[in-house]
């Protein structure tokens, strides 16, 4: 896939710091969710942790969602002006987590990875995100807003955010009236060449082994008019 389509986003403006939130249709949230309803989940976390899949990007049957995604990616490549050939989702899981369980997320971040994505695929516990820049409410002079150093935040099923992947968050707890939460997460990995240095000579050369052999972004397929 060297050629695909831009994909429609809203910028979240988080703390701040540059997030942004795409839709899926209902054709592929539907799919997605019958295929993750019928996988195995193990919990890898505390006792009332999550529970979550093998990877599933290397799996045929998730090829139309992952397509998609990878589209948003991107969509946020080219409009961000990132100095890489591409940035290919490398690794994707889904999650669950059953209503009244008790079962959330502890606040984490996802290493060696870019941007992190989250996509989900039924309503349910929403996301945490804190504030990376802690000390913004330490300073000594500070007046109190709403936002504070957390946001909660939950894109709706079919919804799906992407964000740096230094952003600590959890999953919050898992109650009766929220109902069960099925998502998939995802992180990325620049690709190719990286950072354009002197005499035009990246400054480092990179093959990531993404959910599918993907070439340079095709950045005639994301112009803006």
């Amino acid at each position: 896939m060297n050629s695909s389509k831009r994909q429609a986003y809203q910028q979240l403006n988080f703390f701040p710091i540059q997030c942004y939130e795409f839709h899926c249709d209902d054709a592929l949230l539907n799919s997605a969710l019958g295929l993750v309803k019928d996988m195995e989940y193990r919990s890898y976390n505390e006792p009332a942790g999550v529970m979550t899949t093998d990877d599933i990007h290397q799996r045929e049957e998730f090829a139309p969602m992952m397509s998609w995604a990878q589209e948003c990616v991107d969509t946020i490549h080219f409009d961000q002006s990132l100095n890489c050939d591409r940035l290919v989702i490398n690794k994707a899981w889904s999650n669950r987590s059953k209503g009244g369980t008790g079962q959330h997320h502890a606040p984490h971040r996802h290493f060696m990875s870019f941007y992190s994505a989250i996509l989900y695929l039924t309503t349910g516990a929403p996301t945490l995100f804190s504030d990376p820049l802690f000390q913004r409410t330490w300073g000594s002079f500070y007046i109190d807003s709403p936002v504070g150093s957390d946001i909660t935040y939950h894109g709706g099923a079919g919804g799906m955010i992407l964000f740096p992947s230094y952003m600590i968050h959890a999953s919050c707890i898992a109650k009766v009236d929220r109902g069960d939460r099925y998502s998939i997460a995802m992180n990325t990995f620049p690709t190719g060449n990286v950072n354009s240095g002197g005499w035009e000579r990246p400054l480092a050369q990179v093959k990531v082994e993404g959910w599918k052999e993907l070439g340079p972004l095709n950045s005639d397929d994301y112009a803006r008019g």
